[in-house]
């Protein structure tokens, strides 16, 4: 009898919503972070899902972080900046955000992303939208590649449609909440207005307010105008 194939990677782990009642009530805008991610997880659940049933290899993996180190184009909005302040007031170890906030303290333009240590994502439940979109099959990326140039077909591109549904959840935020606005403001690239290069954020200055904060509450409106 032929022997079975143990390949871990066979099947791709449904997603679920994070869920932190309390810090959604005491800050709203968690809800539409919370949401946006929850939607771009559940487009990226449905379309890997049904490669890896068709026995595509996803290759991606906890300590798999070249594109973490390589990639420097990764756009963050203020919603997702805003939720990367809150997991580390909140969220993380003391001994983690040591780590972490001396790796901000010491960050450069050009380096790898400030948030990776000893291979993994510090940030990951709070990861941004492009983390969460960058996925790639049948083999880890090597040392410096970028398989979108190297061997494109291995990289699962999302259509414009499942970004942008995950992305009309941050619309409410910029006050934009009817569906005819919400729909315009996605055509015209609203946000796009607002998004910045991970590369361009001040991460020492705000690796120095969090130290200086003691990692103490949030105000309502999260720490940003």
């Amino acid at each position: 009898m032929a022997k079975k194939k143990n390949n871990k990677r066979t099947e791709y782990r449904e997603p679920a919503r994070l869920d932190f009642p309390d810090q959604e009530k005491a800050y709203p805008w968690l809800s539409m972070l919370f949401d946006a991610f929850y939607t771009a997880d559940q487009e990226i659940y449905s379309s890997i899902g049904s490669e890896v049933k068709k026995g595509r290899v996803l290759a991606c993996a906890k300590g798999c972080s070249a594109c973490c180190r390589t990639h420097v184009t990764i756009p963050v909005y203020p919603l997702e900046l805003m939720g990367i302040y809150w997991y580390l007031m909140d969220r993380i170890s003391r001994e983690s955000f040591e780590i972490i906030s001396a790796r901000m303290l010491d960050f450069v333009p050009g380096q790898g992303c400030p948030f990776l240590v000893e291979g993994s994502c510090g940030i990951h439940e709070a990861r941004p939208l492009a983390c969460r979109f960058f996925n790639v099959f049948t083999k880890p990326c090597g040392d410096g590649e970028d398989p979108y140039y190297s061997r494109q077909n291995d990289v699962w591109i999302p259509e414009e449609r499942q970004k942008d549904r995950a992305l009309s959840k941050m619309l409410p935020y910029h006050a934009i909440v009817q569906r005819s606005e919400r729909r315009e403001a996605m055509k015209n690239g609203y946000l796009l207005r607002f998004v910045k290069n991970l590369q361009e954020i001040n991460w020492p200055g705000i690796a120095i307010r969090l130290t200086n904060r003691d990692r103490g509450p949030m105000g309502e409106k999260g720490f940003l105008p």
